[in-house]
């Protein structure tokens, strides 16, 4: 179709008008609001709706209707979550005794199981998660975060369960 571009322009600040938006609500009385830019999944498991989307954050998880995590600052959570406790178990061995096998309760993102994965000298990580569901949808979805080639390391163990019974 062809329009003039005055025209064009119209149409697109009307359709600025009619974007999507994303709402979680943080607290009582206090809620976020954020353009949604683009779904790429929403389903549901046993536990959880389990949402895949878009917004000024990029990728993003979401369970429940809450932020697990998104892809501007996934990196900055799970390096400062796994990275100082590793370095400090090494620093609390002897020389030659670095962390060898790590367990993770959760971790479906594949995000932290990608990071301790860093460290050589870890021979195994053991990563329990409850909802399968969730760690199929990461897979596919969120492959920034480690996806299959974190699942399809040799070095983990994936286990689809309960991290407590598991212990």
């Amino acid at each position: 179709m062809t329009t003039s571009n005055g025209t064009a322009q119209a149409i697109e600040n009307e359709r600025s008008k009619a974007g999507f938006v994303f709402t979680e609500a943080i607290s009582p009385g206090v809620d976020m609001y954020m353009d949604l830019k683009r779904i790429y999944v929403s389903t549901h498991s046993e536990f959880q709706k389990i949402s895949i989307i878009e917004t000024v954050f990029g990728k993003t998880l979401v369970t429940d209707g809450k932020t697990q995590s998104s892809q501007i600052d996934e990196h900055i959570y799970h390096e400062s979550l796994v990275h100082p406790s590793l370095i400090k178990a090494g620093l609390n061995g002897h020389k030659n005794q670095l962390p060898k096998t790590v367990f993770i309760g959760g971790g479906g993102e594949l995000a932290t199981a990608r990071e301790v994965l860093r460290h050589k000298s870890v021979e195994k990580v053991v990563m329990v998660d409850l909802d399968g569901k969730v760690v199929e949808v990461c897979k596919e979805y969120l492959e920034e975060w480690g996806g299959e080639i974190v699942a399809s390391n040799p070095r983990l163990e994936l286990i689809i369960g309960d991290a407590y019974a598991y212990l």
